[in-house]
């Protein structure tokens, strides 16, 4: 390649380059709209993510059952907690309102929470009413209400009945110690 070719319109890498003189002015604003672009771009993708969170879970919780019900079936039921029993009532014999009455004998104590301070003495002061609350129970019962397929049942109604004479619903459980039941 000769000089000549370079002539023709060519770039010159020759050893003088005319060196043009660039305007100086402010090159700040280019930077500020860059920055505020990136700005513009993150807080975009920021507001979309937390859009499609939010339409996702609300789906997810429209679809799905609530978790707030407890199975209640016995092989999901925890352990039954151990409370501190009065054991200081004494056994109750009394018939029952059959025509034909059967004698009932019932020997129970009640479970109460061990943190709970006044219960004991209360229960201790209450003893002989507490007793006759249960013989009158026990008393106004036909033997049906009585049978062993009951005992949840009179256990409920029992701990109702007590609660409702204590100051404060105390009584967490019943437990029949003696339940005999006999045809008179």
């Amino acid at each position: 390649m000769s000089d000549e070719d370079f002539d023709k319109g060519g770039p010159d890498f020759s050893d003088s380059p005319e060196i043009a003189d660039k305007p100086k002015g402010k090159g700040g604003g280019k930077a500020i709209l860059g920055l505020l672009k990136w700005i513009g771009i993150g807080l975009g993708a920021v507001i979309f993510i937390i859009v499609i969170v939010v339409v996702t879970v609300s789906l997810l919780n429209r679809q799905a059952k609530p978790m707030t019900t407890v199975p209640t079936s016995e092989e999901y039921q925890r352990a039954t907690p151990i409370w501190a029993t009065f054991t200081s009532i004494d056994q109750i014999t009394t018939s029952t309102i059959d025509k034909e009455p059967w004698s009932v004998m019932i020997k129970l104590n009640l479970a109460y929470d061990e943190a709970d301070k006044d219960i004991q003495t209360e229960l201790t002061s209450r003893k002989y009413q507490i007793q006759d609350a249960l013989r009158n129970f026990f008393s106004m019962k036909a033997i049906k209400d009585l049978m062993p397929n009951r005992e949840q049942e009179l256990k409920e109604e029992l701990r109702e009945m007590l609660n409702r004479m204590l100051s404060k619903p105390a009584i967490k459980d019943v437990y029949f110690q003696t339940f005999s039941r006999n045809q008179m």
